[in-house]
């Protein structure tokens, strides 16, 4: 049944919102297109992006870091074309699940939607013990234990995210302009302060060699090693999708919003990521720092730029915290919208408060994200992450690609440009970024691919309960 549903015209997502709006349960026009980028950006957070995501592809690539995100630039402009083309034609607060669902097989429209609403639950969980780490080392005496901290972060991101989304978009914006400053900061500190060619870390990429205590090539494994945690580093852009219901000036503007933020994210990051190696006075030691960024901040400004950088994390992580409170908040209310889940669920998580916002769902996330404050392994939840990052993008590319011929008649406001060399670039590049990681993340995704399956073949059961 919903595999037929999903491939009836593009007015079936628009029908399903009407429908609602007869309850009194719709999502209210609200928001500019600077209001929309401003709370992408916030997902985005270019000051946690290259302060702490980019640690982990340092790690694995050395400093091919530079070259893959600068790649990366060209990858996430190709997929913002065909998420702005996918989302003009099916505006919904599902975002990614939705651009999925409308277009391909059911089953690989549950497989997204755990691939993506997972997400939800892991990033602020991380991003609730990123506050407590940078909080305790700008005050040491903190006499609370980091969990209460995380704990206490993330519910006052969710307590914001379900009252007016004014107030959060606001909110999001005004740090964002905080972020931008101290990243301006950390820019203009780098370039100025320049140790490292700027040519020989793009094309002759270096990482450490534990025989000799020194640097080496970067070989193609470990190049390949990078790709998916590179994802991880330009993303979030995605987020105005879920903001489409609520955005002014109709369905194009909804495409220039997510092709703006991803071009926004990309300059943002890469910019003060590439300031940051070239001010490195040693490559060794900038490898083998926790933060390579941080080193070099600190090596170039002094110990006491540490209180800049703690502050402007701590900014950018709750700032984080509340735009991925708000927008996979509104995706899996439209989960709930869309009679997902048996009826129990989706009364909790398919409804709206009196601000006309989905708190029921916004804190069906907030909770579980608290849990896994608790729990040691979120580190390795927090690097497969990425691995879910690109199936998520494998699914729609092929999504981007296929809607051209099953949705010919469906009218399109914004039409990307080189089709089909985005989808085409975006199904081969996230394609060989999952078939290159290693094998514990492949057995990861091999479980959300057979609970996507296992849900799919439940949802007959609940649709009839529901009947």
């Amino acid at each position: 049944m919903e595999n037929e549903l999903s491939n009836q015209p593009a007015v079936s997502a628009i029908d399903a919102v009407e429908t609602i709006a007869h309850a009194g349960h719709v999502l209210k026009e609200r928001l500019s297109t600077g209001h929309v980028v401003g709370l992408a950006m916030a997902d985005v957070s270019p000051t946690m992006a290259v302060m702490l995501l980019s640690a982990a592809v340092f790690t694995a690539g050395g400093t091919f870091a530079a070259g893959v995100n600068i790649i990366m630039m060209g990858i996430v402009v190709l997929i913002a074309l065909c998420l702005a083309e996918l989302a003009s034609m099916f505006p919904s607060a599902g975002g990614m699940y939705t651009l999925v669902k409308e277009v391909l097989p059911a089953p690989v429209c549950w497989i997204t939607k755990f691939n993506y609403l997972l997400q939800g639950v892991i990033i602020p969980a991380s991003i609730g013990l990123g506050i407590a780490q940078f909080a305790r080392d700008l005050w040491p005496g903190l006499p609370v234990p980091d969990t209460v901290i995380a704990c206490a972060s993330l519910a006052l991101a969710a307590y914001v995210g379900t009252t007016r989304v004014e107030i959060g978009a606001w909110l999001t914006v005004v740090m964002v302009f905080v972020e931008l400053t101290v990243l301006g900061i950390v820019t203009v500190a780098g370039f100025t302060h320049v140790h490292q060619s700027l040519r020989d870390i793009v094309f002759h990429p270096v990482t450490l060699n534990a025989a000799s205590n020194g640097t080496v090539a970067v070989g193609m494994v470990a190049m390949f090693a990078t790709l998916a945690p590179a994802f991880n580093v330009i993303n979030g852009y995605d987020a105005s999708l879920g903001f489409a219901e609520e955005l002014k000036g109709g369905r194009k503007n909804i495409g220039k919003a997510v092709v703006l933020s991803a071009v926004i994210a990309s300059i943002t990051i890469i910019i003060p990521l590439l300031a940051a190696i070239v001010a490195a006075p040693d490559l060794v030691a900038f490898l083998k720092a926790p933060s390579p960024v941080l080193y070099s901040v600190e090596s170039v400004m002094g110990p006491w730029a540490k209180y800049i950088v703690d502050f402007g994390v701590i900014i950018a992580l709750f700032n984080g915290a509340l735009s991925l409170m708000m927008y996979f908040g509104r995706a899996t209310y439209a989960t709930g919208r869309d009679q997902a889940w048996p009826a129990s669920v989706n009364r909790c998580i398919g409804t709206l408060n009196r601000h006309a916002v989905p708190a029921g769902a916004v804190v069906a996330l907030a909770l579980p994200a608290c849990v896994l404050c608790f729990f040691s392994h979120l580190d390795w939840l927090l690097n497969f992450s990425g691995t879910m990052t690109a199936a998520v993008y494998f699914c729609v590319g092929i999504a981007a690609l296929h809607a051209r011929k099953s949705h010919v008649h469906v009218e399109r406001p914004f039409r990307m440009k080189l089709w089909p060399i985005p989808p085409v670039v975006v199904i081969g590049f996230t394609g060989f970024a999952l078939y290159s990681q290693e094998s514990q993340y492949l057995v990861g995704e091999g479980v959300m691919i057979a609970a996507g399956i296992a849900c799919w073949l439940l949802s007959a059961r609940w649709k009839r309960s529901m009947a």
